[in-house]
């Protein structure tokens, strides 16, 4: 019963994929953390030394936007660490921290696009007020919480295939995966992996229970001292 309960309670360091429950972008050191606009261009996109959600000394993500051309929209993407097979991994909801700081409300979501410019885009989105300061969004990434764009095939077999982006961008509807014009500028930090709640009360339960089996087998003294 030992063995089993100490296999679920270490299920995400023994499986090790790519992409685990708890990963976190967090920006720190001034990493971009292998996040990118289509265009490179360092004043698009930059590591802000401080100011993030945690205050002085938080670093975080800025994605600007002129409203034009390749620098138009405030789309950022990463097809690196955020690659992955989400299902396998038990992942399905991305959470993370974002801050408007332009001057036009955003209208946020998150999308997966694979090579062909086909995928999925959270069906309902994130509204960033102007001055709200930083919020706090959970995007589900599950097939009713999208919707498809152009033919990228079942959600599951999409996933499965690992071939695509993760991207967080401002679009005030679902019609494309490129997103909305705009001038604006948007930070982002604390892009985290996040499980079922399925998943997150088992391996708090197995956590439990394997802290009960360790006391009940901790070897008694046969004279315990006087400790009077």
């Amino acid at each position: 019963m030992l063995a089993v309960v100490f296999g679920l309670f270490f299920w995400p360091v023994l499986s090790a994929p790519a992409l685990v429950v708890g990963d976190i972008d967090t920006f720190s050191g001034g990493s971009l953390d292998n996040w990118q606009k289509g265009q490179v261009n360092a004043a698009f996109l930059t590591n802000v030394a401080s100011g993030g959600p945690a205050g002085v000394g938080d670093s975080y993500l800025r994605s600007v936007a002129d409203g034009s051309a390749s620098f138009g929209r405030l789309t950022v993407f990463n097809d690196t660490q955020w690659t992955a097979d989400y299902g396998a991994a038990g992942i399905t909801s991305i959470k993370l921290d974002l801050l408007n700081e332009g001057a036009a409300p955003l209208t946020i979501r998150l999308a997966l696009r694979n090579p062909s410019a086909a995928g999925f885009i959270s069906t309902t989105p994130f509204s960033l007020g102007v001055g709200s300061g930083w919020q706090t969004a959970t995007f589900s990434l599950t097939a009713g919480a999208m919707t498809t764009v152009g033919a990228p095939g079942t959600f599951a077999t999409f996933l499965s295939a690992t071939n695509f982006a993760l991207r967080i961008l401002h679009a005030t509807n679902t019609a494309n995966l490129n997103g909305t014009p705009v001038v604006s500028s948007l930070g982002a930090d604390n892009v985290t992996a996040v499980p079922e709640p399925s998943v997150t009360l088992l391996l708090a339960a197995s956590g439990l229970i394997l802290g009960w089996a360790l006391v009940r087998r901790r070897p008694q003294l046969a004279n315990p001292p006087d400790l009077s």
